[in-house]
């Protein structure tokens, strides 16, 4: 017989997060034996469990203890070949150990610490007993068993918990056995009703609860009406565990969970340390390519995006504005920690791929809007050190700059500066021309050579339609500025200002026009909203004509002439 080692690991590390070396025979044993998670993976406890072993007689038992004490040698000298010494055992002769979490006692010094049970003599330390009985008493009808099976006594009950929590124990017993529950949060006394099985549940990732799974949320799952807590009949834990049993859910909790998604996963030893918790769900491993590997100076890792400089931590033992569990205020949807994340200048923190998303679509709507610039929080101007994000940011503040220069240049074209809502002291854009710009005239980007042109004055009413439905339909196609339109003449180009300033009538009105669609037709936005057959409107003529000149019928193509040049003979009477 041959024995190979490939490679031999000198740790062990359990499911839970444990590690210890295999040399510390002690600790390993303490911990195997004593750890639900490992248990609850391990092939041979699950094996010993399916057997009933504990459940059996003393003779079954007796060569049940020899057949494994045969296993244990051959497992010894197999270890041996492959040149590791074992570790001897220390007499424990003149101590006692808790069976069930392992630590040893001296019988002479902690005696108090220890009890053996009346039934059948089986020593555990009192914090375990009393463990186990608020586990078991309230669910078992008022019976506590050791995992031999036999019986806790009244007496190792009374002796244990003491006269103060024996009665508070026996409360308990008479609220549920009147069905009432003490709710965990506010401690009111509630009536629990059972829930229907007609419900339909959907656990964390979506999936409806089979029928199984149903029974067991309406027998155990409940809602404070006083606080709204939401809890568990059984366990107690808060919220509720949706689509798992008690034990699973401890099991659940013990576990090692993914960093990003609080999934349980295993540790990959061959990741780096700070992406050795990411499970194998796809978008936790695509997140996990950019995210920060560096460990801060308080022991967690960074949440941020690999290469920036890094974010203060956002741990909530650490963190003083907010913390890792906080939603991200673009998605609303996903804590911060379920993604590498940015901080603006300003000091808030969103995801780094919400913020890209947001920055790549820009405004939603055909007019040019600077929202998306902003902070959604302080509406402060963004500001981020991150060579994605940050050209990204630098492209729309150059736009903003154009808009503004073209805002401001109109302005003093049409002699607005001394419209009313400048100079009154009482207007919200007193002795801001800019501001007053930017909201006044309509900028859209066109189509064809991407610059900004100008569309029109902002209606009020109509921009608050638009502000209601941010998604309102529109073919970027249809945004083409005057010097990109196809049908403009030599003759309509305005000697002194040229084509720039060239203004449209809607085909169909007489209305300045903001669209130009299928390369042929001018559109007013009303009538782009509500294109039909046969939709010319008739002109009222005269001074009744909102567009105050004289022009072709309604249903043919005419350009107005330059903008400038009309305000400036208007002005001039």
């Amino acid at each position: 017989m041959q024995f190979q080692q490939s490679e031999y690991s000198p740790q062990f590390f359990c499911n839970c997060g444990f590690q210890v070396v295999f040399s510390d025979t002690e600790n390993l044993i303490s911990h195997v034996d004593g750890c639900g998670v490992h248990q609850y993976n391990s092939q041979l406890y699950n094996l010993v469990e399916n057997l009933q072993v504990y459940s059996q007689n003393a003779q079954y038992l007796q060569t049940f203890r020899a057949e494994l004490i045969g296993i244990l040698r051959r497992v010894e000298t197999t270890i041996t070949l492959f040149g590791i010494e074992l570790q001897k055992q220390p007499s424990i002769e003149t101590k006692a150990k808790c069976m069930s979490c392992k630590k040893i006692f001296d019988t002479n010094k902690q005696f108090d610490l220890i009890w053996y049970l009346e039934n059948c003599q089986h020593v555990f330390c009192r914090k375990c007993i009393s463990d186990e009985i608020d586990k078991q008493y309230l669910n078992q009808s008022g019976r506590v068993n050791c995992f031999c099976g036999k019986q806790y006594t009244i007496q190792d009950i009374q002796q244990v918990l003491g006269e103060q929590n024996y009665k508070k124990l026996m409360d308990q017993w008479a609220l549920n056995n009147d069905n009432i529950i003490s709710c965990v949060h506010c401690q009111a006394k509630l009536y629990f009703e059972k829930g229907s099985n007609a419900e339909v549940v959907k656990d964390e990732k979506g999936v409806q609860l089979n029928q199984k799974q149903m029974e067991y949320y309406s027998n155990n799952r409940y809602k404070c009406t006083q606080c709204q807590t939401e809890q568990c009949k059984t366990c107690k834990k808060s919220p509720y565990h949706i689509g798992l049993n008690c034990q699973e859910a401890l099991v659940r909790a013990e576990a090692k969970k993914c960093r990003l998604c609080d999934q349980p996963t295993k540790i990959n030893l061959q990741q780096p340390e700070a992406l050795q918790t990411i499970c194998d769900q796809p978008d936790c491993v695509k997140r996990a390519q950019t995210l920060c590997l560096q460990k801060l100076k308080c022991g967690h890792f960074c949440q941020g995006v690999r290469g920036d400089q890094c974010l203060p931590c956002l741990n909530s033992n650490c963190s003083k504005q907010g913390d890792e569990d906080d939603y991200c205020n673009i998605c609303y949807t996903e804590g911060l920690k379920s993604a590498p994340c940015v901080q603006s200048q300003c000091g808030h923190v969103f995801h780094f791929h919400c913020l890209q998303q947001k920055l790549a679509t820009q405004w939603s709507g055909p007019r040019i809007v600077f929202n998306y610039l902003k902070c959604p929080l302080c509406q402060k101007l963004l500001s981020i050190n991150n060579p994605t994000l940050r050209p990204m940011i630098i492209k729309g503040l150059d736009l903003l700059k154009e808009v503004e220069r073209l805002c401001m240049e109109r302005v003093q074209l049409e002699k607005r500066m001394n419209d009313k809502e400048l100079i009154e002291p009482t207007s919200q854009f007193y002795q801001k021309p800019l501001e007053y710009a930017m909201f006044k005239f309509c900028y859209y980007e066109c189509f064809k050579c991407k610059k900004p042109y100008f569309g029109g004055l902002k209606d009020c009413q109509q921009a608050a339609q638009q502000q209601e439905d941010p998604k309102q339909e529109f073919k970027k196609e249809d945004l083409v500025c005057t010097k990109c339109c196809p049908i403009i003449s030599f003759e309509d180009k305005c000697p002194k200002h040229g084509a720039d300033y060239i203004d449209f009538k809607c085909r169909f009105c007489c209305s300045l026009a903001l669209w130009f669609c299928h390369g042929t037709t001018h559109y007013c936005d009303p009538c782009h909203r509500n294109i039909r057959p046969k939709m010319e409107k008739p002109c009222l003529g005269g001074d009744k004509c909102p567009l105050g000149m004289p022009h072709k019928p309604n249903g043919q193509e005419m350009a107005l002439g330059c903008s400038i040049c009309r305000a400036d003979r208007l002005l001039k009477g």
